[in-house]
């Protein structure tokens, strides 16, 4: 086990002398700040600002924390398992549209609106 576990520490990406890890790493940090922004948003627009009308429904249901806290544990626990079985190239794809399609949108919507 112990073995495992270094190797999936200490290995390197396809082609690349960077580690492995890094690519879970910059998606756990990535889905981190879109929480962050997504609970920003609905704190101050409610829970109809959410695009995704299934994390929509369960913010409203059981609150925004509660909803955000188990769709990225979720999210994260896949990013892990596609980094277990070394699907890095998924893990960075999936990363960069989450940058793109949540990260650059929510970062838009909450500059552009100012508290009086």
């Amino acid at each position: 086990m112990g073995a495992h576990v270094r190797r999936q520490l200490t290995s390197t990406l396809p082609g690349s002398n960077s580690r492995a890890i890094w690519a879970l790493a910059l998606f756990v940090a990535v889905q981190c700040a879109d929480a962050i922004q997504t609970f920003s948003g609905m704190s101050r627009f409610g829970t109809g600002i959410e695009a995704n009308p299934v994390l929509a429904f369960y913010a409203a249901t059981f609150g925004p924390s509660a909803a955000l806290v188990c769709a990225k544990a979720v999210a994260i626990i896949g990013g892990a398992t596609l980094h277990v079985l070394s699907q890095h190239f998924i893990l960075a794809v999936l990363t960069v549209g989450c940058v793109f399609g949540a990260i650059v949108p929510w970062s838009l919507v909450l500059n552009a609106v100012t508290l009086p």
